[in-house]
């Protein structure tokens, strides 16, 4: 029975946040890819209400994201499970936080969002190293490929100022992980 409750809330952090971005970007006809991060969607002060909607999407889904690893740790109490669970957990505090403290907030929106990717990478590539002992290596080489992946798209230079590709992008590669990590625990 945890097994399939963490199974079903592995897929809804991966999953919950993209319907609130959908509908916040269908409903601000002045966001551009290109030229903006996904969280000026969030934006209280300039979008609202729309952006209690986007902000309300990554609320909840870092809570599904903590929730999850809460649930893999407590049913499986060893430390190969908590090396990567406890990252995982503070990365999803950190997506909550984005949409607890939105980019009109100043700079501690920026501190939350900057330590939601870094640790959403280091938590992929710690599980990565520790798949082996997990007996997960296929899904662990995934999630070094993934976190590798999200380290160059943010190390890259891209031809346009915004940031929303780049989020877009690794948010989607953790969502793969974290689905199929969800579907192993089944």
């Amino acid at each position: 029975m945890a097994f399939k409750k963490s199974a079903l809330l592995g897929v809804l952090a991966a999953t919950s946040s993209y319907p609130f971005v959908l509908v916040s970007i269908i409903l601000s006809p002045w966001f551009n890819l290109f030229d903006d991060a996904l969280s000026d969607l969030g934006n209280v002060s300039a979008n609202a209400p729309i952006a209690y909607v986007f902000n309300a999407g990554t609320m909840l889904s870092g809570l599904f994201v903590a929730a999850f690893a809460i649930l893999i740790s407590s049913g499986h109490r060893g430390w190969k499970f908590l090396i990567w669970t406890l990252p995982l957990i503070s990365t999803g505090i950190s997506l909550a936080l984005v949409g607890i403290f939105p980019i009109n907030t100043g700079i501690i929106h920026g501190l939350v969002s900057v330590a939601f990717f870094v640790m959403m990478i280091i938590t992929m590539l710690i599980y990565s190293f520790s798949s082996w002992l997990l007996g997960s290596p296929r899904i662990g080489a995934v999630a070094l490929a993934l976190g590798i992946s999200s380290v160059l798209i943010w190390s890259a230079t891209w031809p346009w100022d915004g940031v929303a590709i780049q989020e877009a992008l690794t948010t989607a590669l953790a969502s793969l992980w974290l689905i199929m990590i969800s579907r192993q625990n089944t």
